[in-house]
């Protein structure tokens, strides 16, 4: 990474299936963060249970965006999380976790700091 602007897009990649238990927490973990800018990109692996019906009342936030549609695992839904990602820094959120507040600014810093870093 070389010449990170001051405060780069972070891009955070959630790859779900069947996570509607979780998700909503894991989104607005992201959302409460006291960085920006940042977009959320969640693929989530078709799921059958409410996870899609959660993810629709994200629809009018402009930070996240979410692709519902068959993969072959987690690794598969990162890359096309990764394709689609716009950010100079990109993370990849478990769909069952939670940031906690100022994780993306840290990280962010740190990379601002240290432009030799790649991960």
């Amino acid at each position: 990474m070389t010449d990170c602007p001051q405060n780069p897009l972070v891009s955070i990649i959630i790859p779900s299936f069947n996570q509607g238990r979780f998700i909503r927490q894991t989104i607005e973990s992201c959302l409460t963060q006291d960085y920006r800018p940042f977009e959320v990109i969640v693929m989530d692996g078709a799921s059958t249970d409410n996870t899609v019906d959660i993810l629709r009342g994200y629809d009018r936030v402009p930070e996240v965006r979410w692709i519902s549609e068959p993969d072959h695992g987690v690794a598969e839904a990162v890359n096309k999380g990764l394709a689609l990602a716009n950010g100079e820094i990109a993370a990849i959120q478990s769909s069952d976790d939670a940031y906690l507040p100022g994780a993306v600014a840290q990280a962010a810093l740190c990379f601002n700091r240290n432009p030799q870093l790649g991960i």
